[in-house]
């Protein structure tokens, strides 16, 4: 049984934001005046979960597991959901 969903607090630049529990990223940074900027992936941080891969709307990050992933800004759509996923922080403005 999957644990239920959970607030997070999400910090992009020197913002941060809860996003609580069911409620999509950007709809989040929206009311707390935050814009979602173009996003990149910090490889040096990076440990290849997957948890981005798995929850990018777009499909815009790709990568192998434990391995530091890709994302093509081509395909981004700055939704912020990989932001509320990366528990290494390494989803950075680009």
């Amino acid at each position: 049984m999957a644990a239920p969903p959970k607030d997070v607090n999400v910090t992009i630049g020197d913002k941060t934001f809860l996003v609580p529990a069911g409620t999509k990223v950007k709809d989040a940074a929206a009311a707390a005046g935050v814009e979602i900027p173009k996003l990149k992936i910090d490889a040096s941080t990076c440990k290849g979960c997957t948890l981005c891969v798995k929850t990018c709307e777009s499909g815009a990050i790709t990568g192998n597991k434990k391995e530091p992933h890709e994302l093509d800004q081509s395909k981004c759509i700055q939704c912020g959901e990989c932001l509320a996923k990366c528990k290494t922080a390494s989803i950075v403005p680009a």
